[in-house]
């Protein structure tokens, strides 16, 4: 009968395998005793090797295993289970000599023959022959008679006491090994030969690959396919001397981190090792892969890459894709490709790349790209990866982290994304779009991240195929990070830095002035853009975040929640000036602040003036009040813009607005006296700058408004109940509770605030402003509003008081509200804007003083040094007495050491 070793047990007996017949039947075993032989015991946990066991064994396995033989069997005795089976075995070589087993192990001294009663009258020819044999084994010293000693050899039978410290001295090293047994397709245990004299054994796995579980005398079903993998497994290793290499264990000393904590955890001693097999016939797990008996695991990619064969993964990638396309064994079952659904998916792999520029970092791990030749950004989640918690206060720092150095390396960049998958709505969460996105070089964005820390990989179901593309590319990089302790690997805490809210309130805003304009120009970045000239700016020197509105333009305004309305061109300026500016690394210019907290000033990027830009785009007027310095080259882009009709100026008429123009400007100097009441003044602090309101004095205007104030009071005693359906929005004239006399008054919105349920109002009869909350405000009977508002808005012509700005601002403050504040005085209406009266005051105590311009209140301040000429005034030229009364009055205030001028010209006119 002819039969291949399967593997030998000692060197008096064999495990033989009958032939393969049918595919869906392994083929039948059976252990041979070679007949009238004795060969030392090789031993196992409960006993030592007998004297030369391992010897005399090896001779056999290198001579037999995996090879074809015949054999007889001469008896068989019953009395055991299973019965014993002693016969002779032969072997053919490649050469055509055919070899006796038994006789060639004694000659070579590795077997006694054994006694047996009668020997003497019943020894025929066979065992002659073998004693013979013997005898010359004993005369040359041959194995078992040897005149050496046997190598004393220590052999441990159990994994050891300690793996990782087992694999820390062994890692990556190729290391002699026989293969003792191969309990299923992708696991082996290994005899190490580590020097001749200290053995090893271990349970070995194939890293990258897990086949099915195979039957045992336990379970003989077993996981289907379990019995092939087995087979096609134990067929080509079993007894076989090869090299492993060990690479990790199953369960690594400090688990990957999903950022939930960042904290080592033990793990549990580990059962097998997980290495590489070097069989000459080539990768054991790709040929598992490559007859589908096996699937990858995707998390072995880490330590794969880490290892002497880093390119393994790809190998053993290919031959999986080999047994799918075949539809091999355990993946017999899957649906083959038909003509038009390769066709769908070759089109499907197209629409999901596309190029694009990256217009916003939302996270470490998500993006707005806005792709090339379209007008709508995608936000974009990176697949197979996950970013530190932001709440997690260990490792929030991280995750600002990795959101910086994405905005430094991609924001305004060109990127490539490929789309891997759409993963659903859920949660509360919408549908998001994961992909894998590269730098114009081909490099992995997440690749970088993971590989410094700053991402953690997701462990996949098997057999998910939605995932990276570049998967086992991300399990190298954090894998690399582990090994090398890089952030959230690293075992430690990374909170997130303080950052100051410096325009949180007025009162928070005041300190920072003054050491931003010292400062001059300083380093930012965009975090937020509210609208075209509205930011929230990230200053690193002083870890705070500021609101920035641009001074010298005027954006149109967006709407800031649903009860608003953005005015025309708003969202274009706002989104024309996010994608330039969002999250890019500025210089801001802090010139004030307003009364809310924020800073107004300059934004350059790049050098450029942000504000120069959007008028260029006709997105921004030019405020008339903008700052000589800069204003022509404002001036002229706003021309420019008009002339192309650019955005807000797309219905500009010229010769519309040159006869506004003529209309409005004074052609000579005008004469409207009126009598007012300086109602209220604002100002004095760094907070809020200077201006005032005036109640106009008339025969019917005072009266008529004691008589609306006294109808609304009384109207209000009477329905102090706020409608069900009332909702505060900006510009509504509303009847408000003031808080100093809680007494109701004309107001008018001037912005809302749901959120908070209060809103900014300006009193409209008197001209101060305060908050207040939505429970005292009401809507404005119709009956209230015929009443045109009594307060004007007004500003002193020709002079602007000095401000806070320097250190005379106080006083020219409390020096206008001695002159004025709640005083009736008589001005003269120089000119009218449209919310705006241009005034010079008169004191009707010195009758003398209204005999000219020259005698106002306007000169006197710049006399006393408190003001100066305003050269941006439209009508001075109307009144060229005035402005040479006013450059007296200054040459005056500087002979004299006045105000500012007493350390002398202080001004660089």
């Amino acid at each position: 009968m002819q039969a291949t070793v399967k593997s030998v047990l000692s060197a008096d007996t064999l495990v033989l395998r009958g032939k393969l017949v049918n595919p869906n039947q392994l083929p039948k075993e059976r252990v041979v005793h070679l007949e009238a032989l004795a060969a030392p015991r090789v031993g196992n946990r409960e006993r030592a090797d007998e004297p030369f066991a391992f010897e005399a064994r090896e001779y056999l396995r290198a001579l037999l295993v995996g090879k074809q033989v015949q054999f007889t069997i001469s008896h068989t005795v019953a009395t055991t289970n299973p019965p014993l089976e002693f016969g002779n075995v032969t072997y053919t070589t490649p050469q055509g000599e055919e070899i006796d087993v038994a006789l060639a192990t004694v000659k070579a001294g590795w077997a006694k023959v054994r006694e047996t009663k009668g020997d003497q009258d019943e020894e025929g020819s066979r065992r002659q022959v073998l004693r013979e044999a013997e005898e010359e084994a004993k005369v040359m010293a041959r194995g078992l008679w040897s005149t050496s000693p046997p190598v004393e050899r220590s052999t441990e039978y159990t994994m050891p006491d300690s793996p990782a410290a087992f694999l820390a001295q062994y890692k990556a090293q190729p290391l002699d090994a026989i293969i003792e047994g191969v309990p299923n397709g992708s696991s082996v245990r290994a005899r190490l030969l580590l020097s001749p004299t200290e053995h090893q054994y271990i349970n070995l796995g194939f890293a990258g690959v897990r086949a099915p579980r195979a039957g045992n005398n336990g379970d003989a079903q077993g996981e289907e396919y379990g019995d092939e993998a087995r087979f096609f497994s134990e067929s080509r290793l079993l007894q076989r001397q090869i090299k492993v290499t060990l690479l990790s264990l199953p369960t690594p000393a400090v688990a990957p981190s999903a950022f939930g904590s960042s904290t080592p955890t033990a793990a549990p001693v580990a059962s097998m090792f997980l290495g590489t097999i070097h069989h000459p016939a080539g990768n054991i797990a790709a040929l598992l892969l490559s007859a589908g008996l096996a699937k990858i695991v995707d998390w072995h990619a880490g330590f794969l890459s880490q290892s002497p064969t880093p390119s393994m993964m790809s190998e053993l990638r290919k031959a999986e894709a080999e047994a799918k396309a075949g539809r091999r064994a355990l993946w017999a079952s899957l649906p083959a490709p038909t003509p038009s659904t390769a066709a769908v998916q070759a089109q499907q792999e197209k629409d999901r790349k596309f190029e694009g520029i990256v217009t916003r970092v939302w996270g470490a791990d998500t993006l707005s790209v806005l792709k090339k030749g379209d007008s709508v950004e995608k936000k974009i989640q990176f697949a197979s990866v996950r970013q530190p918690r932001p709440t997690d206060p260990k490792v929030a720092g991280l995750q600002a982290e990795g959101k910086e150095l994405l905005r430094k390396k991609l924001i305004g960049k060109p990127v490539i994304v490929t789309i891997d998958y759409i993963k659903p709505a859920e949660d509360g969460f919408e549908a998001r779009e994961m992909a894998t996105v590269r730098l114009p070089s081909g490099n992995n964005v997440a690749e970088i991240l993971a590989e410094k820390g700053l991402l953690s990989v997701i462990r996949h179901r098997q057999g998910d195929e939605q995932r990276s593309s570049d998967y086992d590319k991300l399990m190298a990089a954090e894998a690399k990070a582990l090994a090398e302790t890089k952030g959230v690997h690293s075992g430690k805490d990374f909170p997130l830095g303080r950052i100051i809210d410096a325009s949180e309130s007025a009162q928070k805003a005041a300190p920072f002035l003054s050491s931003l304009k010292r400062a001059g120009r300083v380093a930012g970045v965009v975090d937020f853009v509210a609208a075209g000239s509205r930011f929230k700016v990230f200053i690193p020197k002083q870890d705070a975040k500021l609101t920035l509105v641009l001074s010298n333009i005027r954006c149109p305004r967006t709407a800031r929640n649903p009860s608003e309305k953005s005015e025309p061109y708003g969202v274009e300026a706002a989104t024309f000036i996010s994608r330039k500016a969002l999250q890019r690394d500025v210089e801001v210019l802090v010139e004030a602040n307003d009364k809310s907290g924020g800073f107004i000033g300059k934004m350059f990027l790049n050098g450029q003036d942000i504000a120069l830009l959007l008028v260029q785009e006709g997105l921004a007027r030019v405020d008339d009040y903008a700052a000589e310095r800069g204003a022509k080259e404002l001036l002229d882009a706003q021309e420019e813009a008009k002339r192309a009709k650019k955005n807000i100026w797309a219905s500009y008429d010229s010769s519309a607005e040159a006869a506004a123009a003529a209309s409005s400007a004074p052609a000579a100097a005008r004469k409207e006296y009126v009598d007012i009441v300086v109602s209220e003044v604002r100002g004095g602090n760094d907070l809020t700058p200077f201006s005032f309101a005036v109640q106009v004095l008339g025969p019917q205007g005072i009266p008529e408004l004691e008589r609306l104030m006294s109808e609304l009071t009384t109207f209000h005693k009477g329905n102090d109940v706020t409608p069900a359906n009332f909702l505060p929005r900006a510009n509504d004239l509303v009847s408000a509770k003031f808080s100093a006399d809680d007494v109701w008054y004309r107001a008018r919105i001037r912005r809302a605030n749901p959120a908070r349920k209060e809103a900014e109002v300006i009193y409209v009869d008197y001209g101060n402003s305060e908050i207040v909350p939505y429970s005292r405000l009401r809507p404005l009977a119709q009956q209230f509003k015929t009443l045109e508002p009594q307060a004007k808005e007004a500003t002193l012509s020709f002079v602007y008081l000095l401000g806070n700005e320097t250190e005379y601002g106080l006083e020219a403050f409390d020096r206008f509200r001695e002159l004025c504040e709640g005083r009736q005085l008589v001005a003269n209406i120089d000119a009218r804007d449209p919310a705006l009266l241009h005034l010079s005051l008169f004191d009707p105590a010195d009758p003398s003083s209204l005999a000219s311009h020259e005698s106002s209140i306007n000169v006197q301040l710049a006399r006393e040094g408190l003001a100066r000429i305003d050269p941006r005034s439209r009508f001075r030229n109307a009144y060229p007495g005035v402005v040479r009364a006013l450059e007296e009055a200054t040459k005056e205030a500087k002979r004299n050491r006045a105000g500012a001028y007493e350390l002398g010209d202080l001004f660089d006119d």
